[in-house]
């Protein structure tokens, strides 16, 4: 689906042996994404900042580094768009605030340090929801301008699915890269949580918030990943394990648990009906479908879950008071409804309620870990159907935060479709075991095209 929108652009994984023969060049590959860019994003509205000339002087440095058989890293020469809650200190971070606009941070994110180290460049900003959990931004949808991007890392996934460059950070502090990569039929990739620095990306949940990647394909979501935690994983974590160079090798799962949640009931029939399609298919190539009617510690799990959307919410709502409490007091008529709300909920927490939701989010994470060599993966939706038509909502969370509270790894693949509106698979596989889970997902991205 994503393909068809980038017919005249192959991943940058699937170019880079001709950057080290010669045939094509980090700046004929840029060029391409701006010429995407000038046609497109008069619609899709992906941007808050552009970075052409200096993504244009990077990728020629970069060409002459692959022309002396020197690239610096597996993403010299790959362009990049950078969610505007992530520190850039050469383009403005604006966070969709009226608090912080023009504001120009004075350090780049470790992560934006990981790209330019690793011989990529910035495109430029890409539109998040107002300090990725608010009020949303002008971007469309490139399969529908009539819908949603998906939030909060809605230019990251528009301009992905768009061409405007080969992959994106967001964020996800309950379902923010997951969701619209499911929405725009892109990859999404959230690592385990701490794998990637949030050094210099504006918080709100430490507990929750993840940094992760919007891709073409599986590929350029590992590699953009795996280069990032080599260069700066989270303090006192020890980052992504795998392969730092080459093609990731395919392997499908032998035995997967479908976490059939109280969430499935946000499916439509249409969007039910894809997702078991998508399950009959994996079933006839070998792989092992187990419901949790059939296994008791799936079970368990799934009626463990039964009320995390919410305890999530809670945990987030308490991490949350600091910074945006004060820039109530400071701005309130400048903060957005639902921060407000949420900061309020907040505040009417007791430190006991807080201790109870870590201990809580502790035993499942442990529980989760106790089906590991039982499973190879869960399974579920990637979002609750295609991308709804208007912008005010951009998709429910009730699919996505079980990963996000688990704080483990999880894909969104583009397999289904639904009303001609791309509809992602979702994998969840188990903590620190990440290079094991996008081998399952490239397994399964590249089976669904047989």
């Amino acid at each position: 689906m994503s393909g068809a929108l980038r017919s005249s652009q192959p991943a940058f994984s699937e170019v880079l042996a001709d950057f080290h023969s010669g045939s094509q060049t980090p700046r004929d590959y840029l060029e391409r994404c701006i010429e995407a860019i000038e046609e497109k994003e008069p619609t899709v509205q992906a941007f808050t900042h552009q970075n052409l000339t200096k993504a244009r002087e990077a990728a020629d440095a970069s060409a002459k580094r692959y022309a002396k058989g020197a690239p610096l890293s597996p993403i010299d020469g790959m362009p990049v768009g950078i969610k505007d809650i992530i520190n850039t200190r050469d383009m403005p971070t604006n966070m969709n605030s009226e608090i912080f606009q023009g504001h120009t941070p004075l350090t780049d994110a470790a992560c934006v340090h990981a790209v330019k180290a690793g011989g990529a460049y910035a495109v430029g900003k890409t539109v998040t929801t107002e300090f990725a959990i608010a009020r949303s931004g002008p971007t469309t949808n490139p399969h529908n301008p009539a819908h949603t991007p998906g939030g909060s890392s809605s230019g990251s996934a528009a301009g992905t699915a768009a061409g405007f460059f080969s992959a994106a950070f967001g964020t996800q502090t309950q379902g923010s890269v997951i969701r619209p990569a499911s929405f725009c039929g892109v990859v999404g990739f959230k690592p385990t949580l701490g794998s990637l620095s949030m050094d210099g990306v504006h918080p709100l949940s430490k507990s929750h918030d993840h940094l992760g990647i919007l891709a073409d394909n599986v590929d350029d979501a590992w590699w953009l990943a795996r280069w990032t935690a080599e260069i700066a994983p989270e303090q006192a974590h020890p980052g992504l394990a795998g392969p730092l160079t080459g093609p990731v090798a395919a392997a499908g799962p032998a035995t997967v648990g479908v976490l059939r949640t109280k969430g499935f009931d946000d499916l439509d029939d249409a969007s039910a009906m894809a997702f078991e399609d998508q399950l009959k298919q994996l079933n006839k190539q070998g792989v092992k479908i187990i419901e949790p009617e059939q296994d008791s510690l799936l079970a368990d799990l799934v009626s463990a879950l039964a009320d995390i959307p919410q305890r999530s919410l809670e945990l987030l709502a308490y991490e949350m008071r600091w910074p945006y409490a004060d820039y109530i007091v400071a701005h309130a008529e400048k903060v957005g409804e639902r921060i407000h709300n949420l900061v309020s909920d907040g505040q009417k927490m007791t430190r006991d309620d807080y201790i109870q939701l870590l201990l809580l989010q502790k035993r499942l994470r442990a529980q989760l870990n106790s089906l590991t060599g039982r499973f190879s993966s869960l399974i579920l939706p990637a979002s609750s159907g295609p991308a709804p038509e208007g912008f005010e909502f951009t998709g429910s969370r009730e699919l996505l935060v079980y990963s996000t509270f688990l704080g483990a790894p999880a894909f969104s693949i583009p397999t289904m479709q639904v009303d001609s509106m791309p509809f992602g698979l979702q994998l969840i596989g188990f903590h620190n075991e990440d290079y094991a889970l996008t081998r399952q997902a490239k397994w399964i991205l590249e089976s669904s095209k047989i």
